[in-house]
C-alpha cells in the first residue's frame, strides 16, 4: 500500500468523525433533553481531542517528544529522573531505553519507519507491536492501543448518539416511517461503516 493510500485511510477515518461532528453541530441546539445534549457536547469535545495523524506519525511524534524532553538513560544514581512517568512499567525504566538510547535500535527504528511508509494501518500496527515487543517497550504498545481505541470508541459513541438524536428529533408518528425510508443501514453506509 502506498503512503498516499495510508493517508487516505486516515483521512477517511477523520471524515467519518467530521460528518458526525457536523450533524451534532447542526442539531445540538434543537435538543432540549439536558442529558442527551450534554452527551453530544461531550462527544464533540472528545472529537476535537483525537489526533488526525496516522498511527506511524503519532508513534514517531511520541518518541520524538521523549527524545527531546528526557535523557532516557541513567545519568546519575537516580536514573528514573531522566525518564517520563509513562515508562515506569518498563523493565528498562531508570536504566536505558533501548528504543531511544541504543544506537542500533535507533537505526532499526529508522529502517522500520522507512519500510512502513507505504504500508496500510493493519501492517503498521502489526510491525510496531512486533518492534515494541522485541524491545519490551510498554509505552509503544500503550500508544498503539490508545490510538486504536480512541478512534473506535469515538466512532461507536458518535453513531449511537446520532441514532439517539435522530430518534429524539423525529416526531413520534414519523419515527417508524423515517426508519423504514432512511434506515440505519443507509446512515451507516453513508459513514462508510457497511
Amino acid at each position: 500500500m502506498r503512503a498516499s493510500n495510508r493517508a487516505e485511510e486516515a483521512q477517511q477515518r477523520r471524515k467519518r468523525i467530521d460528518r458526525l461532528y457536523e450533524h451534532f453541530d447542526d442539531v445540538v441546539g434543537l435538543i432540549n433533553d439536558a442529558e442527551l445534549q450534554d452527551a453530544v457536547l461531550d462527544w464533540m469535545d472528545d472529537a476535537d481531542q483525537v489526533p488526525a495523524t496516522s498511527l506511524l506519525t503519532h508513534v514517531e511524534s511520541k518518541l520524538a517528544e521523549f527524545e527531546t524532553e528526557h535523557k532516557m538513560y541513567a545519568v546519575d544514581i537516580n536514573g528514573t529522573d531522566h525518564f517520563p512517568d509513562e515508562c515506569s512499567d518498563c523493565d528498562h525504566y531508570g536504566v536505558s531505553c533501548p528504543v531511544i538510547a541504543n544506537r542500533d535500535e535507533k537505526t532499526e527504528r529508522k529502517k522500520l519507519r522507512e519500510s512502513l511508509r507505504g504500508a496500510g494501518e493493519d501492517e503498521i500496527k502489526r510491525e510496531l507491536r512486533r518492534y515494541a515487543g522485541s524491545n519490551d517497550c510498554v509505552v509503544l504498545i500503550n500508544e498503539i492501543d490508545e490510538w486504536e481505541a480512541d478512534y473506535h470508541s469515538l466512532l461507536e459513541r458518535g453513531r449511537d448518539l446520532r441514532r439517539k438524536t435522530l430518534h429524539f428529533l423525529r416526531p413520534a408518528e414519523d419515527r417508524d416511517r423515517a426508519d423504514d425510508a432512511l434506515g440505519e443501514a443507509a446512515a451507516d453506509a453513508a459513514e462508510g461503516r457497511l
